[in-house]
């Protein structure tokens, strides 16, 4: 009876980790892995499923040896007198549960990008350097006075610090452009240096591409145009934004594709202050292969 349960157990967990392994196979032969991690986080998990159905393998291996043989293996049964491994105790069914029932639900959900309706929930980045600021605040809280600053020939000046320096360069190069366009490959530092200089970028025109995203505190005529920034996986992605504002704001309904074109100014919004893109024109556009951006990993360097 004992080798019948244990061998049910190991079957049980390698059943499991073969439905991980087949997950990921899936999701990354149907281009879907980007829609839960980070480019640089893809490897690292091809790798897991490869751990993982060694391990299945491992399971599998010991399961039929343990029928073969006919008799009890150190794994069966440990050194302590107080319990089996063996039994269905309630808390190894609910180890089971909390395993079987995400991987049920991770093949029967279609695999789809964030929107906005979770860009709702946790709520718009419409300021950036917000996140820069305070995640160098603390024992550093001193030094972020900017105490250096990058003159143009204009007389355009970006203050900076230790920690400002990259977004203050990225700023200047981004004010010589005739029209500032916010790129996939740097989307995430472009606004974080407007938003940092804001005082400096209104009045500059500008060109963004992002889906359209809403709050119920915005007016009649704004909406955010943005892309979800993710550093390694879903679960840390933060929906980062810009406002616009538009003659015409129910002919882009939440979650469009557009690309916006027009002027900087500035608003407050929920109490602070914020760029908005006084649109002169808003077109659809295809939707990129990858609907996240990312931190570009040579930013600063």
């Amino acid at each position: 009876m004992k080798i019948n349960s244990a061998f049910a157990h190991r079957t049980i967990r390698a059943a499991v980790l073969i439905a991980f392994v087949f997950f990921i196979v899936r999701i990354n032969r149907s281009d879907a892995l980007s829609y839960y991690v980070a480019p640089r986080m893809e490897l690292w998990v091809k790798g897991l499923a490869f751990g993982l159905y060694v391990l299945a393998m491992h399971q599998l291996y010991l399961a039929v040896r343990d029928v073969l043989s006919n008799k009890k293996t150190a794994a069966i049964t440990c050194t302590c007198s107080s319990h089996s491994h063996d039994q269905w105790k309630p808390s190894v069914i609910i180890m089971y549960a909390a395993l079987i029932v995400p991987l049920v639900l991770a093949f029967f959900i279609p695999d789809a990008v964030l929107g906005s309706q979770m860009a709702a929930k946790k709520g718009l980045n419409l300021t950036p350097s917000g996140i820069l600021l305070h995640s160098n605040s603390g024992d550093a809280a001193p030094n972020l006075i900017p105490n250096h600053k990058l003159q143009l020939d204009s007389g355009t000046s970006f203050p900076f610090n230790e920690y400002t320096r990259p977004y203050a360069k990225q700023a200047a190069d981004m004010y010589n452009q005739p029209l500032i366009t916010i790129n996939d490959d740097i989307y995430i530092e472009s606004l974080t240096s407007m938003d940092l200089y804001q005082e400096q970028f209104i009045g500059k025109k500008v060109q963004i591409s992002g889906y359209v995203y809403r709050l119920d505190s915005m007016n009649k005529n704004q909406f955010a145009v943005g892309r979800f920034a993710m550093r390694c996986c879903v679960a840390d992605s933060v929906p980062l934004a810009i406002l616009v504002e538009t003659d015409t704001p129910e002919q882009w309904p939440n979650d469009m594709y557009v690309v916006v074109l027009g002027t900087i100014e500035k608003r407050n919004f929920d109490g602070k202050s914020v760029l908005a893109i006084d649109a002169k024109s808003i077109d659809t556009q295809k939707v990129p292969t990858n609907p996240y951006v990312y931190g570009n990993p040579y930013f600063g360097n």
